[in-house]
């Protein structure tokens, strides 16, 4: 039996997080008869998986779809929905760098026509 307090000290993780969570499906846990939240062992590594998603950028969606993706072992598998929404993000990030290139050498010649005058 782990309660979420316990759960957040074990894994760095806020209890409101772990809340929100457990309300999306990300985490399993059952009900006390006091109606608290009970967790098991798994849990920690659960979160640890949830956080290395969220931590590569990707959105709750997504880490709920890549979450069957990781093997007993707690590594990310190359299953087609990971491949596929990792390919994704990589793209997304590439357009965010190419428009922050393009605004970057807008306020450069921008700044430099201030120089200038």
């Amino acid at each position: 039996m782990m309660l979420i307090n316990q759960l957040a000290r074990r894994s760095g993780v806020s209890t409101r997080a772990l809340r929100h969570y457990d309300r999306l499906g990300l985490l399993s846990s059952r009900r006390l008869a006091n109606g608290y939240r009970d967790f098991d062992e798994l849990a920690v590594e659960e979160v640890r998986r949830i956080r290395l998603l969220l931590e590569i950028g990707l959105g709750l969606q997504a880490v709920s779809q890549l979450l069957p993706c990781f093997a007993p072992d707690g590594a990310l598998t190359a299953c087609p929905t990971a491949r596929e929404r990792l390919r994704g993000q990589i793209r997304e990030l590439d357009r965010s760098i190419a428009e922050l290139e393009r605004t970057r050498g807008l306020l450069s010649g921008t700044l430099e026509q201030l120089v200038e005058a």
